[in-house]
């Protein structure tokens, strides 16, 4: 999945900065939001693409209609979004608002309400650019029969986000540990969460089970009236989100112990080696009570879990005492 998987390979998270309709029908605000999300460190910041009729039955098309992203802002927000270097990425709701935005984003996403609309996935897929599911919609066996669905089409650029649609999701409903079973489920796609709690503590907690792609509503303030925001980020939230999942890459590390340098000085320190308490000859047996463990251990000092192993062994070289008991005292 092209710069996707070039993050995930780096041990990286793929971060979309979700502004969602938080610009509010203005270009101004949705300049301000991309001026947030690349600021913060986001890869990526996401709108909503849609036409209200190819959304929603007539009676209810002004209440789409108010959260609509003109269609005149497209081109300037894409140029925006380019001189901050930071990713242009939108959902698209059906086939109008889809060929609108299909050649301006290098990967599509694909709302949780839609993951059963394969009329309008087969569309996307002929693009053959990544593709980004949610699930919270969905149970187990949708997300299994859109697999295969995917699988079918011969489709592998694809990766999935567990979600929970609610705004927002209370901490009890979040069930972060469903990470862990799609990704064993699915152990060659990457695996995401999108989410929609209050604060960042489930953003934190996902990457650390081990998700690859985080999404999180932002907003520029919580109190501008737009559905979306009294549940969203404010800018100096989503930096801080940012900042803890940069630290959690760093801490994950990798699945085999590893001593580093600073580990290894603080261990010569901290553990200890035996020293002689008095002097002793050439030819003394070892015995209890010679010598006492202290710090700091020194190098090619005999490894005090196996003293006892040599009690009754004559040493060949006499030591002095403070000195370190070394294998070369029995050669």
């Amino acid at each position: 999945m092209s710069f996707l998987n070039n993050q995930i390979k780096k041990n990286k998270v793929f971060i979309i900065a979700e502004a969602g309709s938080t610009h509010n029908r203005s270009l101004s605000t949705a300049k301000k939001l991309i001026d947030v999300a690349a600021s913060s460190g986001a890869n990526a910041v996401k709108f909503q693409s849609f036409f209200s009729e190819e959304i929603s039955i007539k009676k209810n098309i002004n209440f789409y209609k108010q959260f609509e992203l003109p269609e005149k802002f497209y081109k300037k927000i894409l140029r925006h979004c380019k001189k901050k270097k930071i990713i242009f990425l939108t959902t698209p709701f059906g086939f109008k608002s889809f060929n609108m935005i299909k050649d301006m984003v290098p990967l599509y996403k694909i709302a949780s309400p839609e993951i059963n609309y394969y009329e309008l996935i087969d569309e996307v897929i002929k693009k053959n650019k990544p593709i980004i599911f949610s699930t919270g919609c969905s149970d187990e066996k949708e997300i299994v029969q859109l697999v295969n669905h995917l699988k079918k089409n011969k489709f592998k650029k694809f990766a999935l986000l567990h979600c929970g649609t609610s705004y927002p999701l209370a901490p009890e409903n979040v069930n972060l540990s469903y990470i862990t079973r799609l990704k064993k489920m699915f152990k060659n796609i990457p695996i995401g969460y999108s989410d929609h709690t209050i604060g960042i503590s489930a953003s934190i907690g996902a990457v650390s089970l081990g998700a690859k792609i985080i999404e999180k509503h932002f907003t520029i303030s919580k109190k501008d009236k737009n559905p979306d925001s009294f549940f969203s980020l404010e800018p100096n939230e989503l930096k801080e989100m940012i900042k803890n999942i940069r630290e959690i890459e760093k801490s994950l590390g990798y699945p085999n112990k590893v001593l580093n340098k600073s580990i290894i000085s603080k261990r010569r320190a901290g553990m200890r080696s035996y020293y002689a308490k008095k002097n002793h000859k050439k030819g003394s047996k070892l015995k209890d009570n010679m010598f006492i463990a202290l710090r700091p251990y020194e190098k090619n000092s005999l490894p005090i879990n196996k003293i006892k192993d040599f009690y009754g062994k004559k040493l060949e070289k006499k030591i002095n005492i403070s000195q370190v008991l070394t294998l070369k005292h029995f050669k």
